[in-house]
């Protein structure tokens, strides 16, 4: 039980920082502009933007958003150490599907584009600065377990 709690407690932590950055600094908020490459033909990119200073991914996003036609644009970004992650949804269901052992059954990719030879890479491997000008990224989708 205390550790759930130290869980959600950490979460909010996460979200309350954000939102008072958003807050305290809408003046030298910048936009994100993220460039996809190696898209299938069909299905929406999701993207989603975390802090980049933890282990492990949150369930949670800081922000998530639907990319179409490879461009994604994230308006009014808070300065800050982040990550990204994005997925394409082949198949329409809204999510990513994984194999039995969890292996990524449609096209995925990271910020900064870690090699995925040793499954997920954590946030901190996936590190990109926002300043509080505009940023560009490119990002590579992979397919790592395409179906067969």
């Amino acid at each position: 039980m205390p550790q759930r709690i130290l869980q959600t407690v950490k979460r909010l932590g996460y979200s309350v920082r954000f939102i008072l950055l958003a807050v305290c600094a809408p003046v030298y908020a910048g936009d994100i502009l993220v460039n996809i490459s190696a898209k299938q033909a069909t299905g929406p990119v999701y993207l989603a933007l975390v802090a980049a200073d933890q282990q492990h991914w949150p369930a949670t996003p800081l922000l998530q958003v639907q990319a179409k036609n490879g461009v994604a644009l994230l308006t009014e970004v808070p300065p800050g150490r982040y990550a990204m992650r994005l997925y394409q949804d082949s198949n329409g269901n809204g999510q990513l599907d994984l194999s039995p052992r969890g292996i990524p059954l449609e096209p995925v990719g990271f910020s900064a584009n870690p090699p995925l030879i040793k499954g997920k890479p954590a946030p901190l491997a996936c590190l990109f600065v926002h300043g509080s000008g505009d940023t560009a990224l490119q990002i590579k989708l992979h397919s790592v377990g395409a179906k067969r």
